[in-house]
């Protein structure tokens, strides 16, 4: 009985692997299957460019930022997705003070780190990025090709579409009481971005405009509408018939249009955390305190925007005419 002993236990710590390893394959293939079931809707169609938009998630990897920044790669796989926008607040608490600043590695490449992932990001500044080094979010784009961010604000045409990417921190008049928490903030010339965009638009001849800026124009988030940005850029995106206007700040997923404007406000600022929610019917279309990013699909006639949360799930979709 002795002289079994031995060699059974080992027979039974084999044993014991195998099947550890049995389970975690197993749970690997159901958790795979889940992930095609919660995100099966999101399909790549003929003729369709996409991509996708993300907010405020510069957070360490901390709070949900980790599982969106995974679905982001499932997505980016799904689609083929072309490029993906950040609508700013890149790194919390306060920016990055260079291009070696730790944050680089550990809110930005080692968390959306998947091969997936590695397609250009079109980034513009928040508020919390105008409390560290602007310029380095700028000078980035030499160190890394993905990060594509030629100055604080700038236009690009992106799959047939003319994209505007605003710098709104400076156009806040609440930020400027306390210029020392904001970096170059009182630097920055207002009014020449504001002409600059105007003569983006008027000479754009793209169907499709979008315009993306850190701060929403309207939001039922806990910062609310911005009455600045509805002075300054209101009348300018109606003007020239803008079709969307992505902004971030609050950190949830909306989507909102006044019943007078063809103008679609589209909040994705929900890239780590959640915060409360209003309830505004006048305006709001969706509206939901979660995290997660969107997903929208170019087509001829029409642009497509699935909002999908941390959890693979997609909560809904809009559909805007253009």
């Amino acid at each position: 009985m002795c002289k079994m002993t031995r060699p059974y236990n080992a027979l039974l710590l084999l044993s014991s692997i195998l099947l550890i390893f049995s389970d975690a394959f197993a749970q690997s293939r159901v958790e795979k299957h889940l992930m095609e079931k919660r995100i099966e809707a999101l399909s790549k169609e003929a003729g369709t460019d996409y991509f996708l938009v993300v907010g405020d998630w510069g957070r360490n990897g901390q709070g949900d930022t980790q599982d969106v920044a995974d679905w982001m790669g499932v997505a980016v796989n799904r689609v083929n997705a072309k490029f993906i926008i950040s609508t700013g607040d890149n790194f919390y608490c306060c920016g990055v003070a260079s291009t070696e600043d730790h944050q680089w590695m550990t809110s930005f490449e080692n968390v959306f780190r998947s091969h997936a992932l590695q397609i250009p990001w079109y980034v513009t500044l928040g508020n919390h990025d105008y409390q560290g080094n602007v310029q380095t979010q700028i000078d980035y784009e030499k160190k890394n090709q993905r990060w594509k961010r030629p100055d604080r604000y700038f236009t690009k045409v992106l799959s047939g579409v003319r994209f505007v990417f605003l710098d709104t921190s400076p156009l806040i008049h609440e930020y400027y009481k306390n210029c020392d928490d904001h970096s170059d903030l009182h630097q920055q010339d207002t009014l020449r971005q504001l002409v600059w965009l105007d003569s983006v638009l008027s000479k754009s001849t793209k169907k499709k405009k979008i315009v993306v800026g850190h701060h929403p124009i309207y939001s039922v988030g806990e910062h609310g509408s911005d009455p600045d940005l509805k002075r300054s850029l209101e009348g300018v995106l109606e003007k020239h018939n803008v079709t969307i206007y992505f902004a971030g700040h609050d950190h949830n997923l909306q989507s909102l249009q006044r019943k007078d404007s063809k103008l679609y406000h589209l909040v994705s600022g929900a890239g780590s955390e959640h915060t409360p929610l209003k309830n505004d019917p006048t305006i709001t279309r969706f509206s939901k305190e979660t995290t997660g990013f969107m997903v929208v699909a170019l087509q001829n006639e029409t642009i497509k925007i699935y909002f999908i949360e941390s959890t693979g799930k997609i909560i809904y979709t809009e559909t805007i005419r253009k």
